[in-house]
């Protein structure tokens, strides 16, 4: 009950929706509390668009918008922004690439302005974009020793191998030296107000005048464009397979167990959210927490993660764990996760759930980007927006039924993906035993 009557405590921002004329969808929402205002270029194309053997194309696309238009050099971009005390900021994520203005409210139609030439004026300087392009990989160089994000990377590039999912957004160590300016002018030019483009305005706004300059001032959206976002379904689950990249140096092991799950919009998709608040999102209060951490000390912290995406995104449990635990670790993670879906969680865990997911929702609201990060979400994604008032009071009525079956019908312990990143000649043999073993460096 306790989780009912906080998901009535809290209604989210009205938002004020208009298609405009010239094909573009504008949500507005108004916070005159401060004098501030945050906007908010959606492209409904990102990361999963990028050409094969081209990762991180999108992303740098995104980045050079910021680099100078053809009327300001980077240097002259960077001042006029810096002068109105604003940030901006561009990049791709899975599904959607954000163009982003951040500043004071008097300043919006400058602001605006200065968005529209970036957008639709960018210099994609080969300078720029080749110092921006060594720095990026002057970066993965620094990080390509992290053992936690090397077992990200590789988990991410197994699992999805074959679909648009199949690499990092920000690219590779391979693929970045590849990738020429003409290379990201193409795809910009291809990817420009495609249909299904956003503009999320949040903040000391009134709707209609945004509606309207946006409506005198904005390109139509080209019919002609494709908007990219292969859709894809998750292959037929088979067998544990392991995949051991050998770190001789490393006295802890980092593992990564999962495989694809299944896309926000599925109707399944929040049974399974508060199953898996239950099973390892849940902080001290999961199963894995309680069991890996608290019962074996095997790791100082393990969770389970349910990507949301527009596709099916990765089911991923992540850990670490000494070496010499890390066939022990392996085995009680499969164990919990099997005793879970054989079990079911119990009325204490769900309330716990429920209430935690209902009270923390309004934190998601608190700040305008966040705002504005919503509506993005739900249209991405394919929600709808009466998905953000509707969200708290679905998640109360989530029964411990509905999490069981969407557990079993998700959650595939005899079909997960596993990576481990460590001292494999340690710990390999006794892998054998869940399926063939396969050694990458």
């Amino acid at each position: 009950m306790k989780a009912r009557a906080n998901s009535r405590l809290f209604t989210p921002p009205q938002v004020s929706s208009s298609l405009l004329p010239n094909g573009l969808t504008v949500h507005i929402v108004s916070k005159p509390e401060l004098p501030l205002i945050s906007i908010h270029l959606v492209l409904p194309r990102g990361a999963e668009s990028d050409p094969a053997g081209k990762a991180g194309l999108a992303d740098l696309t995104a980045e050079m918008l910021t680099l100078g238009t053809k009327k300001r050099s980077s240097a002259q971009l960077a001042a006029e922004v810096d002068g109105m005390g604003a940030t901006l900021l561009a990049h791709s994520g899975w599904d959607s690439t954000l163009l982003h203005l951040f500043g004071l409210r008097e300043d919006f139609e400058q602001l605006m302005g200065l968005l529209l030439e970036i957008c639709t004026q960018p210099a994609f300087s080969p300078e720029e974009f080749e110092q921006l392009k060594q720095r990026r990989i002057a970066a993965l160089v620094q990080q390509k020793d992290e053992s936690q994000i090397m077992a990200d990377e590789r988990f991410q590039e197994i699992l999805f191998q074959g679909t648009p999912y199949d690499h990092p957004v920000y690219g590779t160590l391979q693929s970045l030296p590849k990738l020429s300016c003409q290379e990201a002018r193409e795809f910009y030019e291809d990817s420009l107000l495609p249909p299904g483009s956003l503009l999320v305005v949040v903040g000391d706004i009134q709707a209609e005048a945004c509606f309207r300059w946006t409506e005198s001032s904005f390109p139509a959206v080209s019919p002609r464009r494709s908007s990219g976002g292969c859709e894809f379904s998750p292959p037929v689950l088979s067998p544990v397979k392991p995949f051991l990249f050998n770190r001789p140096d490393l006295t802890q092991s980092q593992i990564r167990i999962g495989h694809i799950g299944i896309p926000q919009a599925h109707p399944d998709y929040l049974p399974l959210e508060v199953a898996n608040y239950i099973l390892g999102a849940g902080g001290f209060s999961s199963r894995l927490m309680q069991k890996i951490r608290s019962e074996l000390g095997y790791t100082y912290g393990i969770r389970s993660s349910l990507e949301p995406r527009k596709n099916p995104g990765p089911f991923a449990i992540s850990t670490f764990t000494p070496t010499a635990t890390t066939i022990p670790c392996l085995q009680e993670i499969l164990a919990v996760v099997r005793s879970f879906l054989a079990q079911g969680a119990t009325d204490q865990e769900r309330a716990e759930a429920i209430n935690f997911l209902t009270g923390s929702y309004p934190l998601k609201f608190e700040t305008l980007s966040q705002i504005a990060q919503r509506i993005i979400q739900a249209e991405i994604h394919g929600l709808g927006l009466e998905y953000l008032a509707a969200y708290p009071e679905r998640i109360s009525a989530v029964t411990l039924e509905e999490m069981a079956v969407s557990a079993r019908a998700h959650i595939h312990p005899e079909g997960m993906l596993v990576v481990i990143v460590g001292r494999v000649e340690k710990f390999c043999r006794e892998l054998e035993g869940l399926g063939p073993v396969e050694i990458r460096e």
